[in-house]
């Protein structure tokens, strides 16, 4: 019913998705509409269990690998995050940026104490000095 709908519509790729193998023989297909028909895109089943099925709209190839729908990007040579793959990824940059700055900021700290501690001791023999210009003076 659906897929005759897509069609009257024009949807130009049609896919029926079951990662697990729950519900269908096939764990991936996918259709293209040609000439108002939708015509089967070739699938590949791999070695490893991974079936593989070029999209020419989306210009991925679709995955189902490990009971799980991927998509490869061949250009990039990758596959599109996952959600939580990019959840992932985000707190981990969150957590090096704060760590970034916490050591820049502890950094600056150590460089102001040191610059205190060196302006102290200047300021230190300077009235050394000064102390010893105002002493008694020996006329020899």
């Amino acid at each position: 019913e659906k897929k005759e709908k897509y069609r009257r519509m024009g949807v130009r790729e049609y896919w029926l998705v079951d990662p697990e193998g729950e519900y269908r023989d096939r764990r991936l297909q996918g259709f293209e509409l040609v000439d108002g028909e939708y015509v089967e895109l070739p699938r590949e089943e791999r070695p490893d269990g991974t079936v593989a099925v070029w999209s020419p709209v989306l210009q991925l190839e679709q995955q189902v690998t490990e009971g799980q729908l991927r998509f490869w990007d061949r250009k990039a040579e990758k596959y599109l995050e996952l959600p939580e793959e990019e959840e992932e990824r985000l707190r981990l940059g969150e957590r090096r940026a704060r760590e970034e700055a916490e050591a820049r900021a502890a950094n600056e700290a150590q460089a102001r104490e040191a610059a205190m501690r060196k302006t102290r001791a200047l300021e230190a023999r300077l009235a050394e000095l000064q102390a010893g210009t105002r002493g008694p003076r020996n006329p020899s």
